[in-house]
């Protein structure tokens, strides 16, 4: 959808609330704005790819995604992917990379989770998302 029309703060009320009732959830932030976990967390966290390069390492290591992961309000688990200013880059892709690096070193089960919220951006990035 649009940007600004709530689809993060729908995100965030639906991740409290699936927490509240007893479900290990992750909500993950995809929009380069890095603000999907600010109201969960209070205030903007470091990003998954800012972190990268910050250490100046080519890669996503499971300890680089591990110290990117917040405890927010009811105990959800928050990140933000992150990604370039607009019109620098392509958002599709930072996502892309941190979605691989969940998967691949299985964070998901690790954390027994049974909710994974993705709060996409609202536009076409690369290819990367549309709306439904």
């Amino acid at each position: 959808g649009k940007g600004g029309i709530g689809k993060s703060t729908t995100s965030c009320n639906i991740s409290a609330s699936l927490s509240q009732m007893g479900e290990k959830v992750i909500q993950v932030g995809c929009d380069p704005k890095r603000d999907s976990i600010a109201m969960l967390c209070h205030g903007m966290k470091p990003t998954i790819l800012h972190t990268m390069m910050e250490r100046g390492e080519s890669g996503i290591s499971e300890d680089l995604v591990k110290s990117v992961m917040h405890k927010g309000f009811a105990d959800v688990i928050c990140m933000e992917c992150g990604g370039p200013k607009p019109g620098v880059g392509c958002g599709g892709r930072g996502v892309n990379l941190a979605l691989t690096a969940l998967d691949r070193y299985q964070i998901f089960d690790q954390y027994d989770v049974t909710f994974v919220l993705l709060d996409v951006l609202g536009d076409t990035v690369c290819g990367g998302f549309a709306m439904p």
